[in-house]
């Protein structure tokens, strides 16, 4: 009877597994069964990847060039994303907004796609632009259009922003032709829109090599109010354009965050007056080599400035393509303080990710030395406090293997007054030095930066009698480096070899102190 039973049970566990979907009412052919299978090859293929992060917002499936953020908005408790991935429509390769929504900034689900393109549209594809609220407190995106050389809107009156539809006005900008008096004056490229309560008019800034700056009563029709920042003190470089533009209140302050295609994030800080921006500081939040490119702002229930970037990939040809590219930053939290000084934090939700953790204090370490923590990892985030010399370097190694051949070091150089992320080992196939091109894009040579670098410098001064505290998360390839709340860096680098998990402190010629030093291992958010 036992064995007739067991006969039973094997015969029908094997029925529903031929036929299981035809049994419930449904049907799937073989072509259908092929293509599930051929997307859990794929899942498998990227899983397998010692190099895409684990707790870092990374593209879903498919290879996402560009990626960058845009749309940010908190909405009714959620913070909504969109990302630029590659669809096809009508067999040609056309770039959408994907739809990423969270509660917590560590966990993300997919929401429809944020804007795509149907027949009829006027642009071909979707490129940057941000999310902004009308007079009416209602969510809109401006937009540039792929292929139209228009900027273009669209609104959504959902209360989960699932659905958004396309301005009846589009396009609200059009680049001008030749023969027109505004040729070369502007053109319509990355937009950023926003409403102004003090004047009630809306603005438009029109990025590129010119960022052409507009406003409107209606978003219908729009007047040219000439060129955003001054040519003759645009303080970037002459190369550089003004793209990715975003434009928010900060402390008692306006920012303007942007990317040159050559050399990545910057910042302008002024003061937004009677439709005028008059600017008081400009400063950089990527350098040569560096990879933080293409940022989305939003502000959210608590009135945080939010900031995230496509991370830039340098992977070498002859590592193994895993079927998949596009990886989002950390969110970092802006604040202007009354000092005019930008702080730059990682946010406390990230606080939750700890897992195991080790910790030790009241270390001192003699001259030419290295310390090694007893916890090791790919996915860290490490706490140090350190106080050195104002004579030599010191700082902290990641993705060390025990025998030295593979190591990054993140080091504070008081001498040049600089934080430095040093690539040049993180390699062991690099030879002789692993090195990255040190502009952004596909760009020419840049005039007076060297061609290519092996380390990230950033501008970086302590304080008289200020110890060095660094927030540093290494993510299976990213780094990014808080440095006292002042200074932030986001590095990728390729360990190869298994063993590259260690964690070191170190010092150069002069003996340091470190008050404490913590490291915790991350836990996983990304689904795959």
């Amino acid at each position: 009877m036992l064995l007739l039973r067991l006969l039973s049970l094997l015969t029908l566990t094997a029925c529903l597994a031929l036929h299981g979907p035809e049994l419930m009412g449904q049907k799937t052919t073989t072509n259908e069964l092929d293509k599930v299978m051929q997307s859990r090859k794929l899942r498998q293929r990227i899983m397998s990847d010692p190099h895409r992060p684990i707790y870092h917002f990374v593209a879903p499936e498919g290879m996402a060039y560009p990626f960058d953020p845009n749309g940010g908005i908190y909405w009714n408790g959620k913070y909504h994303l969109g990302f630029i991935y590659q669809a096809y429509h009508k067999g040609f390769r056309e770039h959408y907004w994907g739809h990423a929504v969270s509660t917590d900034l560590l966990h993300w689900q997919l929401y429809p796609d944020m804007l795509d393109v149907k027949d009829g549209d006027i642009e071909k594809g979707i490129f940057s632009g941000g999310a902004f609220l009308s007079r009416e407190g209602i969510p809109h995106i401006m937009y540039h259009g792929q292929g139209s050389a228009t900027n273009l809107v669209a609104y959504s009156t959902d209360a989960d922003l699932r659905e958004w539809k396309k301005f009846e006005g589009n396009p609200v900008l059009r680049s001008p032709e030749k023969g027109d008096p505004m040729y070369e004056k502007y053109r319509a490229w990355d937009p950023e829109g926003w409403y102004d309560k003090e004047t009630d008019h809306y603005y438009q800034i029109s990025g590129g090599k010119i960022a052409g700056f507009f406003r409107s009563k209606d978003m219908m029709e729009w007047e040219y109010l000439g060129d955003l920042i001054p040519q003759d003190d645009r303080k970037r470089l002459d190369f550089e354009d003004l793209s990715c533009p975003d434009f928010f209140n900060i402390g008692d302050k306006q920012m303007l965050l942007f990317i040159s295609h050559n050399l990545g994030t910057q910042y302008y800080i002024g003061t937004f007056k009677n439709g005028q921006y008059t600017i008081e500081q400009h400063h950089r939040m990527n350098w040569p080599g560096g990879t933080f490119f293409a940022p989305e702002q939003m502000v959210d229930d608590s009135g945080r400035n939010l900031i995230w970037g496509w991370v830039l990939e340098r992977k070498p040809d002859h590592l193994e393509d895993f079927g998949w590219s596009g990886i989002m930053s950390m969110p970092r939290a802006l604040s202007l303080p009354s000092d005019g000084v930008l702080r730059i934090q990682p946010p406390e939700e990230f606080k939750q990710l700890r897992l195991a953790g080790t910790e030790e204090t009241d270390l001192v370490l003699s001259p030419d030395t290295e310390h090694l923590m007893d916890l090791d990892g790919t996915a860290l985030e490490i706490e140090v406090e350190l106080d050195g010399t104002i004579k030599d370097t010191y700082g902290v190694k990641v993705f060390c293997s025990p025998d030295g051949r593979e190591e990054t070091i993140i080091r504070y150089d008081p001498g040049s007054k600089e934080l430095v992320i040093d690539f040049s080992n993180s390699s062991i196939s690099a030879k002789g030095s692993q090195t990255f091109r040190s502009n952004c894009m596909g760009e020419p040579q840049l005039e007076g930066f060297t061609e290519p670098v092996s380390e990230q410098r950033a501008p970086f001064e302590l304080k008289k009698g200020e110890s060095l505290k660094l927030n540093i998360f290494i993510d299976q390839s990213i780094i990014e480096v808080f440095a006292n709340g002042r200074q932030c860096m986001t590095q990728v680098v390729y360990p190869e070899l298994r063993e590259s998990n260690q964690v070191k402190l170190f010092t150069g010629s002069k003996s340091i102190k470190i008050s404490h030093a913590r490291v915790w291992q991350m836990a996983r958010t990304n689904v795959y």
